[in-house]
């Protein structure tokens, strides 16, 4: 390796190290330049404190191994996702929220509790969610979070007892030095505003905004970098590290923050439109289905409906289907049926087709309707192809509520209780203890009648009348199931049909969207938070341990309240 002047010698790399630092993207090149750079104190100090692993765009749970020894984890703040189906992680460098790559998750780990020896997803079980998550930093993501800082996506829905074990876990078993919580329906608002304010730049610069096709898939070129932030004018991306934000006069700061709000935080928002911004945010997880509606930028989770079918139970459909036909199949196995659901499942675009089939379905539907596809390794039968009919068929429902399935999945749902979709009853443990025929006969025909349509339409239904014309015309799709082809335009075909059944809002215009980037779509909680920290300065709404030494569980207790995990 050549150095900038004759006789000079330099430092040699070694290929590891090298072929880690060619991974940097433009945002390092001032200030790596393995070739021809002198060696400089300065420069080093600078890099040491800049450096962040989010500034790699392909990272790898090795690669983050092989770097521990390079970059200080202390400058970053640790950006952690908790669901039922995964645990996500990225790194965030709390003095350049610009040197990002993209904000999708840099370690995703699927299913950990299976490794741990449990058949189901921990749901609210936190001695299995504590167990897993020092599974994953021990011997995957090779993080010590004690001491450091973190950020959690986590609802307000969730009472004080989900806050304050949560707690303990954090600050007492892995001793972090912080923790902030914020609203998922909050956070995929900032990425889905987001994105719109880029088309509207890219309709405003006369380029031609592509829309969202089913079809389209991910490029390099269509990859959100947080580098392309929305900014006003040519100001983008050139704000200068070190100027100090400007905070708002007379504003109290945060509970168990710092200092008030900064000023360009809220006009970064404003320039998103956020406080016009009212929707229907549809999350489908992997166990349940989330609809949020948010009003004015502010999401509200009091009237959060929830329907409990979710991804999984996808894959337990066209699992069942596969063991049903196994002279046709190579891999029988859940990897196998996810591998079909990403592929191709039964979503019709057209309305008459979507109709026919919803109406009709307790019957024999048209064979043209439904058609089996072929994998490498697998036939996938006909009857599996439409396992999302559980979204929209209340015969299909029906059908897969009598399942063994089902049953094991929601395991948790029958011991603990949950509020039936479409009425405000609750099923408390002691009567689904007895478990009397009168319960199970009611709880079937609850979840019989509701379909992903019907949850949809009764939330909006409980939301102010003057903002419901502009909900139904608003409807966003979250999560991972969410990006499977056809199922945007079948719910949204679906949802027309219900209305017009109701003899409601004849002239009604209903639209269901999908974000432009799905792989942002897919991870839009995760995606949000990424932005959150962009825009806001982590230490105006951290719990610090002290302060949880101070005041016990009861810090934590009062972020679960509603509008604490917003702005």
């Amino acid at each position: 390796m050549k150095g900038q002047g004759e006789g000079r010698k330099t430092a040699t790399y070694s290929p590891i190290t090298e072929s880690l630092y060619l991974k940097l993207k433009d945002p390092l090149g001032p200030y790596v330049n393995l070739g021809s750079s002198p060696p400089s104190s300065e420069k080093k100090k600078k890099l040491y404190k800049r450096i962040s692993f989010s500034s790699f765009s392909n990272t790898t749970c090795s690669d983050i191994q092989k770097l521990n020894s390079y970059l200080p984890i202390e400058n970053n703040i640790v950006l952690l996702s908790l669901g039922n189906y995964s645990f996500k992680v990225g790194l965030i460098n709390k003095y350049d929220c610009k040197l990002q790559s993209l904000r999708v998750p840099q370690m995703e780990l699927i299913e950990p509790w299976k490794e741990l020896g449990y058949a189901h997803p921990p749901y609210k079980n936190y001695d299995i969610v504590e167990e897993c998550l020092f599974h994953c930093f021990s011997n995957f993501y090779k993080i010590n979070l004690k001491d450091k800082d973190l950020f959690i996506p986590f609802s307000s829905t969730n009472n004080t007892h989900d806050f304050s074990t949560l707690g303990d876990i954090l600050f007492d078993t892995f001793q972090v030095q912080s923790v902030t919580f914020r609203e998922p329906s909050f956070l995929s608002s900032l990425i889905i505003l987001e994105n719109l304010a880029k088309e509207r730049q890219e309709g405003q610069h006369g380029r031609e905004v592509l829309l969202y096709r089913d079809d389209q898939k991910d490029s390099p070129t269509n990859c959100d970098h947080a580098g392309d932030t929305v900014g006003t004018g040519g100001e983008k991306g050139k704000r200068e590290l070190t100027s100090p934000r400007k905070k708002i006069v007379g504003r109290e700061s945060y509970p168990g923050g710092q200092g008030p709000y900064p000023e360009e935080c809220l006009a970064n928002l404003q320039a998103l439109n956020l406080f016009n911004f009212t929707a229907i945010l549809v999350n489908i997880g992997s166990t349940k289905t989330t609809c949020t509606p948010v009003i004015n930028g502010i999401p509200l989770p009091d009237l959060t409906s929830t329907y409990h079918i979710g991804g999984y139970d996808i894959d337990n459909q066209i699992f069942d289907e596969m063991k049903k036909n196994k002279s046709y199949q190579k891999d029988i196995s859940m990897e196998a049926a996810k591998i079909a659901k990403e592929k191709r499942v039964f979503t019709p675009k057209s309305r008459e087709d979507c109709g026919y089939l919803s109406l009709l379905y307790d019957r024999n539907p048209r064979n043209y309707l439904v058609s089996s596809f072929e994998l490498h390794f697998n036939k996938i039968s006909s009857s599996a192809v439409a396992s999302t009919e559980i979204f929209f068929s209340p015969c299909h429902l029906g059908n897969y509520l009598k399942t063994e399935s089902y049953k094991q999945l929601h395991t948790y749902d029958v011991n603990e209780g949950f509020p039936l979709s479409g009425s405000g009853s609750w099923i408390p443990n002691s009567t689904i203890t007895e478990s009397p025929p009168s319960w199970k006969a009611s709880l079937s025909s609850a979840l019989t009648e509701s379909t992903l349509p019907c949850v949809i339409y009764e939330t909006i239904q409980r939301c102010p009348i003057d903002t419901r014309k502009e909900l139904f015309q608003n409807i966003y799709l979250t999560g991972g199931s969410s990006i499977i082809r056809g199922f945007r335009e079948r719910l949204q075909n679906e949802l027309y049909d219900f209305v017009k059944r109701k003899n409601f809002y004849s002239n009604l215009c209903i639209n269901v969207h999908g974000v432009r980037r799905r792989m942002l779509q897919k991870y839009a909680t995760y995606s949000g938070a990424h932005y959150f920290l962009e825009l806001f300065d982590y230490h105006n709404y951290q719990i610090t341990r002290a302060d949880y030494q101070e005041c016990g569980d009861s810090i934590l207790e009062r972020v679960s309240l509603q509008g604490k995990l917003l702005f």
